[in-house]
């Protein structure tokens, strides 16, 4: 029972994803992630109480999938140097990366308003920060990287991906979504002290 529970909890999770994708946050209705996920409306509310706290739950585990992927790739205990690039390299392909993205604009404009999102917000951007903390602490470990505040770099670096997200999912045509690593990268190579060369960017 407990192992349907659970893959039931998974079909809905996936579904939202779908939705969300496919109309965006403010298209998104129960009674459409309920149809996708083959249960009904009645069954999603019982496992997530609101739709809020599926979208939530969607949101939560999209990013999951995201250090998952980075954990299973670091895991033969990689140098800072290439950890630094799968950072923006395991994002996925064009198509899914602006999806990604202009969720993460819709989810920042409801924040404005919503507290419950502000702090889903607060919380996956903090988690996104400690994981570059801890890779550019590692670099200065490795003599790779120099930083004065490996703390505030990563608020630097964090912010700096931010904007260039948003210049290439608005379609600015001197950020195209794929020269967003490279140009990242070059910025972490002048924030970090580093050889560009070492993270592939020339």
């Amino acid at each position: 029972m407990a192992a349907d529970a659970e893959s039931r909890r998974q079909r809905i999770i996936d579904a939202t994803l779908d939705v969300i994708r496919d109309h965006g946050l403010a298209g998104t209705r129960t009674q459409e992630i309920a149809r996708r996920a083959g249960v009904s409306s009645g069954l999603l509310l019982y496992h997530f109480t609101t739709l809020d706290g599926v979208i939530a739950a969607a949101m939560t585990e999209s990013e999951d999938r995201y250090y998952r992927s980075l954990e299973e790739e670091s895991s033969s205990g990689r140098p800072a140097v290439e950890r630094l690039r799968l950072l923006v390299e395991r994002s996925g392909d064009a198509a899914s990366v602006i999806s990604a993205w202009t969720l993460w604009m819709e989810f920042w404009v409801r924040a404005l308003r919503d507290p419950a999102t502000a702090t889903l917000c607060t919380t996956l951007e903090a988690r996104w920060r400690a994981v570059l903390l801890d890779v550019i602490e590692q670099g200065v470990r490795e003599g790779a990287f120099t930083s004065a505040s490996p703390r505030i770099s990563t608020i630097r670096l964090a912010a700096m991906l931010d904007g260039l997200s948003v210049a290439a999912t608005l379609g600015d045509r001197e950020v195209p979504v794929d020269a967003v690593p490279d140009l990242w990268l070059a910025a972490a190579a002048l924030e970090l002290g580093c050889d560009p060369a070492l993270l592939g960017v020339g």
